[in-house]
């Protein structure tokens, strides 16, 4: 009974002050018996205090009360009071947690001095006394024991820069704390008290002049110490001067103080709260903005810890806003949207400091030495994702909340701000990540120049164990932040269960992962889809069993391939997901995880690990600004409807256009629309060969399925004069158009294959746009189709680019020979592809057609036509180029693709055969998706499909054609074989009436289309790029503009902060008191 009594006694939370006042105490005694006695003491404190937090953070969980601690045995406000309730008791875990890990990584340095054990263990004690206070002198206090214990530990480095950052860091802290000091002594001249609580009750004694300054003075004296832009220059010089153990622990702990000190205070703020918004909301935008110039790893880091506290700022300003104006109860929002942005920013911030504490590379462009340093790479991307807010991490959870709540609440210009600063911010952490997974080409620089990749980083066993840890954490907390919200279901976390159990078996050779891996998608891709009906059924087929097929061609690669299956099997079951979902939610979780997942193995590359990546990177910022615009449509739908169910979409009313055109500007992007598809060709050309195939083929039906599901819920005209699906149906065609032109132009045969599928998926927009049911019918045909000849014409690539180890098509010819079975296939697909008879891309052309002439839409369906038969040329020239004509000399020893290419093709060349023959096998599943949406127009007669402009017999074209047209080239070709071929001199050409200066010119087939390049050249020159690269460059201009504040002058930033106290009077109409 004693001993239970003793141990209650000593779990109290006062403990912790108690623990770290003696242990501090100790800790030099100590050390002049032993140092490692002394370190060892440390250790156990700190250890105390994650135990005394967690352990009075369960009994509060479990139903205790909130314990109020009153020193000295006296009530408030005459004692110091102390409060343990759920917020302090989750904050002070959460920030003694990452206290201890911090303490391990920077133990190295800290155990050089006794004193530095001592300042780390009181800095820790005043974060918390930050946290637990409920009087505002001791907060006082805390603040200058934390400033303090932070300034003296900066100076023990002893090295210049960091002892004028820490000058200039206790002059800033010094200027906050004296305002807030004297705030404090106004409010208890007006309130007669220090304790908080009391205050807050009687608030309304704060008033005039006094009461103004006073809370001015006390709310932005914490603001400034949050750092807000553009008063912040001082901090970020000590997050770039400062050891990363130190800088961690300021940017996570000593702002998670300040920043849970600010909400306790923030019910006196009342007309501040708009000021402190948008404080909170510029602050995360413009530190994102400038990070996008920056180069220094932790200054870089700076940038992200500020913009982050301004986004918790922005957020609890926001929701305390809502509670004094709309009545909403912000009790049920804090813990999803601050506690899920403090525990991701608190995690991965501290988790990004103490890695580069360990790699120790001040500048970006260096960290390309842990490129082969597998599990470094992987925590850095883990904790990059957690960071943007990306599933599965507690980030991503509070953002949609967030959203959502804004959206409720009609404050959409905040739902912007926050979106864009965190497309800034994924823009310059995944540069900082591409430049870690780039692997220098040294082949190329002279001997003078210094070979950073081979200066390995050396760090202990342990050292990255800390860092882990945070990367653990961050995936326990998103799942039970997605519990909190009801979300955590099996279903949607397998896709990350089956990667992480695939990573399991990443060591194993590399052709044998191929298996375990379509095990894993075969059976979880059933358990997600079994259920399935209509128009998610048929996408399931197609991407689930689509990306099957296609993944088998895998195996054709021996090498190791290391993350690329895991990657994969996650891509896949998210695309399973993703079609089996019925909220927006859950869509928004698999989007976001098919976007991710798609991006790394895009960066695993052979190609991409030499060009910079930037196509990995150019990829991943337009599906980002998609997955955003899908957020921002769900959002409004969710103003609209009151509920997160794709089926509710129908019911959104007067925002049904707006809803609509948020949402299909999301697909169009994913899909490469026109004006969004500068990211196609790079992408398509410096991915894996075989993973190309997957992404033009199944990939990016997901924005196809995406367009199908928006168009049967909101497909419907406004009325306010503008149809959005006649507008849809113009990007449709323009895709389509401007897709083939430029891939007429093009000598890269994987960018040429790429500016196809762009095309190709345009057709398939504008028969969706149709809104009529021939015109869905077509599209999801063409749909299949496009997976088909798609899929057979990038895996010949794969085969063709393997044997040949060459991508420019002039530089190849006559493969017919060595190569027969690709070129057969390769022809199949072509026609199947072009909309002549008698395949496929007929059946699905001349369905368009007929429903673009039902709907009226002639000049649609002239492009169309037109786009067609530049189709037939490009593809054409690609037939003749690679596989007719002279054979190159280093050619004649080629062999055929490898079977494990061929097998899939043989597949989809059986499926094409099979629909041209009996289209009836594939329509009537087809429209008997689409019925419950649209009424049934098709009109079968026999084998017949009838329209009001004629009829399609697919078994007599097939018949017809095969008569006339397939016997007499089978004899032909059957004939050639006994002829003698008659070589002709290399410059017996005629080109174009002009001498060839360069040796590719005397091929055929350079620069084929150059006449056509003459007269319709002009439209196909890369305006969208440099549209593209204008913006980019605006941005890091305003960028270069905005950091004009930061001069380094300690005196220039004491004098911004001042300016800052003046403009929040001024701002808030000091003047007018």
């Amino acid at each position: 009974m004693v001993t239970a009594t003793l141990i209650d006694t000593l779990l109290q939370p006062l403990s912790i002050y108690v623990i770290a006042l003696g242990a501090g105490f100790l800790i030099p005694l100590f050390d002049r018996a032993h140092r490692g006695s002394a370190i060892l003491l440390f250790l156990l404190a700190l250890a105390s205090l994650v135990i005394i937090a967690g352990f009075n953070l369960l009994s509060i969980i479990n139903g205790a009360a909130a314990m109020d601690i009153e020193t000295a045995g006296i009530k408030p406000p005459f004692s110091i009071n102390l409060r343990f309730g759920l917020y302090e008791g989750w904050f002070s875990l959460a920030i003694n947690t990452v206290a201890v890990l911090g303490a391990w990584h920077y133990l190295p340095k800290l155990k050089q001095h006794a004193s530095a054990l001592l300042l780390y263990l009181i800095l820790v004690m005043g974060i918390n006394g930050m946290v637990m206070t409920r009087d505002l002198f001791n907060l006082f206090i805390f603040l200058e024991i934390t400033s303090i214990a932070t300034y003296a530990l900066i100076g023990m480095e002893r090295q210049g820069s960091g002892l004028a950052a820490g000058f200039k860091y206790i002059i800033a802290t010094s200027i906050a704390s004296a305002f807030f000091l004297l705030g404090t002594s106004f409010i208890y001249y007006q309130t007669g008290t220090l304790n908080i609580d009391d205050i807050i009750a009687n608030r309304e004694l704060i008033q005039g002049p006094v009461g103004f300054i006073a809370t001015l003075f006390v709310v932005t004296s914490l603001l400034i110490e949050l750092k807000p832009y553009p008063a912040n220059g001082w901090g970020l010089d000590v997050y770039e001067t400062a050891s990363s153990g130190i800088a961690s622990i300021i940017s996570v702990g000593v702002s998670a103080g300040v920043f849970f000190a600010l909400y306790k205070v923030l019910p006196l703020a009342g007309e501040l709260l708009p000021s402190i918004a948008l404080i909170g909301g510029f602050t995360f935008l413009f530190s994102n903005i400038i990070g996008l110039k920056q180069v220094n790893a932790k200054r870089l880091l700076g940038y992200s810890s500020i913009g982050q506290m301004g986004l918790l700022t922005l957020a609890i300003a926001l929701l305390f806003t809502l509670e004094a104006t709309s009545d909403v109860d912000i009790s049920s929002h804090l813990s999803i949207i601050v506690g899920g942005l403090f525990i991701n920013h608190l995690l991965a911030k501290a988790g990004l400091f103490w890695l580069a504490g360990m790699i120790d590379r001040s500048q970006l462009s260096d960290w390309s030495v842990i490129a082969s340093k597998r599990n470094l790479v992987i925590l850095l991307g883990i904790l990059m994702m957690a960071l943007v807010g990306l599933p599965p991490f507690p980030g991503f959870w509070a953002k949609w909340q967030l959203v959502m709540l804004l959206a409720g609440n009609d404050m959409y210009a905040w739902i912007a701000l926050i979106l864009l600063g965190s497309l800034l911010e994924a823009a310059y952490l995944f540069r900082w990540f591409n430049l870690a997974r780039h692997q220098e080409d040294t082949s190329k620089q002279s001997p003078d120049t210094p070979d950073i990749s081979s200066d390995e980083v050396s760090y202990g066993f342990w050292a990255p164990a800390p860092v882990a840890l945070t990367a653990v954490l961050l995936l326990i907390t998103g799942y039970l932040l997605a519990d909190a919200l009801q979300v955590a279901s099996p279903e949607l976390f397998l896709p990350l269960v089956a990667g992480a159990a695939l990573w399991l078996l990443d060591g194993v050779p590399g052709r044998y992962k191929t298996l375990p891996m379509l095990a894993a998608v075969s059976v979880g891709g059933f358990l997600l889809t079994k259920d399935l009906e209509g128009i998610s059924q048929l996408f399931s087929y197609l991407m689930v069993g689509g990306g099957l097929l296609v993944s088998i061609a895998a195996m054709y690669r021996s090498d190791e391939r290391r993350g690329f299956y895991p990657l994969l099997a996650v891509l896949l079951l998210s695309l399973a997901s993703l079609v089996r979902v019925d909220s927006t939610l859950a869509f928004f979780f698999s989007w976001e995880l098919m976007t991710m997942s798609s991006f790394l193995l895009i960066t695993l590359g052979r190609d991409s690990l030499h060009n910079g990546m930037k196509p990995a990177l150019m990829y991943l910022m337009f599906s980002l600004g998609s997955a955003y615009l899908l957020l921002a449509g769900f959002a409004v739908a969710y103003a609209a409807t009151g509920s997160q169910l794709l089926s509710s979409l129908g019911g959104s009313g007067d925002s049904t256009i707006v809803i609509f055109s948020l949402l299909a500007a999301g697909f169009i992007i994913k899909m490469g629309g026109f004006g969004m598809h500068i990211w196609i060709p790079d992408t398509y050309a410096e991915s894996d060969d075989d993973f190309t195939a997957l992404l033009s083929s199944v990939v990016s039906k997901a924005g196809v399925f995406g367009l199908m599901i928006i168009a049967a819920q909101l497909g419907i005209q406004s009325d306010i004069g503008l149809d959005p699906a006649y507008v849809l149906g113009w990007i449709g065609i323009l895709t389509a158009t401007f897709g083939a032109l430029m891939a007429l132009f093009q000598e890269d045969l994987k960018r040429l294959l790429a500016y196809s599928s762009m095309g190709q998926l345009g057709y398939i927009v504008t028969g969706i746009a149709l809104m009529s049911h021939l015109g869905w019918v077509s599209a999801m045909y063409m749909t299949v189709n496009h997976f088909l000849f798609k899929g057979i014409l990038l895996l010949s690539a794969a085969g063709i680019i393997l044997r040949t180890n060459q991508r420019l098509m002039y530089k190849m010819g006559g493969l017919i020979k060595n190569m027969p079975a690709t070129f057969i296939f390769t022809m199949i697909a072509i026609i199947a592809m072009s909309g002549v008879p008698p395949l496929t891309g007929f059946g699905g052309k001349w369905m368009l057609f007929n429903a673009l002439m039902e709907k009226g839409w002639f000049w649609i369906a002239a492009l169309a036509f037109f786009s067609s038969a530049v189709a037939f040329l490009y593809m054409f020239r690609l037939l003749q180029t690679i596989f007719l004509g002279q054979r190159k000399t280093e050619h004649h020893d080629l062999k055929e693709a490898p079977l494990i290419l061929l097998i899939p093709q043989a597949v989809m060349i059986a499926g094409i055969m099979v629909i041209s023959a009996y289209p009836k096998l594939l329509l009537d599943p087809l429209s008997a998706a689409i019925d419950p949406w649209l009424t049934n127009t098709m009109v079968w007669e026999g084998l017949a499909l009838q329209t009001d402009y004629g009829y399609w017999n697919a078994p007599m074209i097939m018949a017809v054609v095969g008569g006339v047209w397939m016997v007499p080239l089978i004899f032909l070709l059957l004939v050639s074989l006994t002829l003698k071929i008659q070589k002709v001199e290399q410059f017996n050409i005629v080109y174009a009436a002009e001498r060839p200066h360069r040796p590719e010119d005397t091929h055929f087939a350079y620069n084929f289309f150059a006449h056509y390049d003459r007269a319709i050249g002009f439209l196909v020159r890369p305006r969208a790029t440099a549209f593209w690269d204008a913006v980019v460059e605006w941005i890091h201009t305003f960028a270069s503009s905005a950091r004009i504040f930061y001069n380094g002058n300690g005196q220039t930033y004491a004098l911004f902060i001042i300016m800052y106290f003046v403009a929040m009077f001024l701002f808030n109409g000091g003047l007018k008191l």
